[in-house]
């Protein structure tokens, strides 16, 4: 493995790959800090320009924009209390009341110094471990790999935030949107309405791009702008200095191991990782009164742990081709478009192009701390764009990202389709991530499945005998049902608090 890594460098550290890693980096950075664009967003609307890069250059260029767009929206959070991406707003709570006490320097220079630590953390877990699960993954048989899908996407509705019926609902529904298409056995054609577009299923780039794109465009065309022009505050000095940083050292630490451990879930986001980082350090806080109050610490624990969270999910992105997040379900579009399968054998037929990858994570990483440092008071004023501009633009990105994606006029209507759909969802509280891990995990559950069904079916056995054959097969499908069984706990708890509450008003 360390040859390959060492063998690595040399493509990763390259001048034209470190530029368009750093143009990356900057690009995620002024997204993530826009109000309104999220980091999915970002990495959505950028990936169609990678298409005529080699797959090297595209992914190193992508991993800048991840990077850069979760550690953005800290800015426009902390400066101006409105989070640019839904990782920041754990960061929101603290930041902001920083900047209101003249302080927003100390702010901002604990979210750079907490995402970049936190960002390789993620990415160095990234780098050791994914290579030993991707051979522990060429062991995995069909009947495995079909349940752990299924755990992967019962636990959408045990950890999303929000309504767990929704997500799980949000979950079925990328699943049949995943159905559409050619049966991975017999070839018939299903839903498809003789649409040559849908032959090979929901493309899932234009299914990001008309979710996640178009259903903003129409959600934020209900603000009303900005009506008169915002001062961004004074910011000051950026550098915490090295006594503040060791004061917090063990947030650092905590958040980064929590923030990793999160993103290798199937389901969870950076989001969730920034308020149990947050949440964590005000447990073991010498000073917990200062929560909610301006605490720099609290500013640190959860920007290690949603910048960690790059890392943690992309080892079941790329080892096992299960996305820990949207952000990396985008992601795993870019390596689709460059003619790489993700799975385990990604890291030993395709190694010249995944530790190249991985390794220039390290480098953006460094790239929008460097950037942060060196031009943020340029860079905050992205948080005053009007909503108009940002609108026209994002809807422009969107048309041509969807069609330069096949050429087909088809996908521009497939893209406006779900994006239609997805301002529904939005505006009825359902999340959105969940259908994008459907459309991804669907096919491979139902082929799979199939597989095993011809398998049991020639040794004389019905498909549940055969599962309860494996022993591994038995641990996931009991984790499924202790997943699901959370899930409604916690939705019934959910609504009893929610009760209680208004008993009391």
């Amino acid at each position: 493995m360390f040859d390959l890594i060492i063998a690595g460098m040399g493509d990763a550290f390259e001048p034209m790959n470190l530029l368009l890693i750093f143009a990356g980096a900057v690009l995620g950075t002024v997204f993530g800090a826009t109000p309104g664009v999220s980091a999915t967003l970002s990495m959505a609307l950028l990936v169609p320009l990678t298409f005529g890069m080699t797959p090297v250059h595209g992914l190193s260029f992508l991993g800048g924009v991840y990077c850069g767009a979760i550690y953005g929206g800290s800015i426009s959070s902390i400066l101006i209390n409105v989070p640019g991406t839904p990782a920041a707003v754990a960061t929101m709570l603290d930041g902001y009341e920083l900047t209101k006490k003249g302080q927003a320097g100390k702010a901002l220079g604990g979210a750079i110094t907490a995402s970049f630590f936190g960002g390789q953390i993620g990415v160095l877990v990234l780098l050791l471990a994914a290579p030993l699960v991707a051979a522990a993954a060429l062991h995995i048989r069909s009947a495995e790999f079909f349940w752990i899908v299924v755990f992967a996407m019962s636990t959408v509705g045990a950890i999303g935030g929000g309504s767990v019926t929704k997500g799980l609902i949000a979950a079925v529904l990328g699943l049949i949107l995943g159905a559409v298409g050619t049966h991975p056995f017999t070839g018939s054609l299903r839903f498809t309405f003789d649409l040559p577009a849908l032959y090979e299923g929901f493309p899932v780039i234009v299914g990001i791009v008309g979710l996640f794109s178009i259903s903003q465009v129409l959600y934020l065309c209900h603000g009303k702008g900005m009506d008169k022009q915002i001062d961004i505050p004074t910011i000051g000095s950026l550098w915490p200095g090295w006594p503040e940083i060791m004061r917090v050292k063990a947030t650092y630490i905590r958040s980064a191991v929590i923030g990793t451990f999160v993103g290798l879930l199937p389901g969870a986001g950076a989001d969730i990782a920034s308020f149990i980082g947050r949440n964590e350090a005000q447990r073991f806080s010498k000073n917990p009164e200062e929560y909610g109050k301006g605490s720099y610490e609290g500013v640190v624990g959860a920007e290690a742990a949603n910048n960690a969270v790059v890392g943690g999910s992309l080892v079941p992105a790329l080892t096992l081709g299960i996305p820990g997040n949207a952000v990396s379900a985008a992601l795993m579009g870019g390596l689709l478009i460059h003619g790489l399968l993700p799975g385990p054998r990604l890291f030993t037929e395709q190694a010249g192009i995944i530790y190249p990858f991985i390794l220039s994570l390290f480098a953006a990483n460094l790239f929008f701390a460097l950037a942060a440092f060196g031009g943020l008071k340029y860079l905050a004023k992205v948080v005053l764009i009007p909503q108009g501009v940002l609108d026209a633009s994002v809807a422009v990105l969107s048309f041509l990202g969807a069609y330069a994606y096949r050429n087909m006029m088809e996908d521009v209507w497939l893209m406006l389709f779900l994006g239609v759909i997805g301002y529904v969802l939005r505006r009825t509280g359902f999340p959105l991530a969940p259908i994008i891990l459907g459309i991804i995990l669907g096919p491979l559950a139902e082929s799979n499945l199939e597989r095993v069904m011809t398998i049991a079916n020639a040794r004389g056995m019905s498909a549940m005998q055969y599962f309860m054959s494996n022993t591994i097969t038995v641990v996931f499908m009991v984790l499924t049902v202790a997943a699901l069984i959370y899930s409604v706990v916690r939705e019934i708890r959910h609504h009893r608090s929610g009760k209680a509450m208004l008993t009391e008003e």
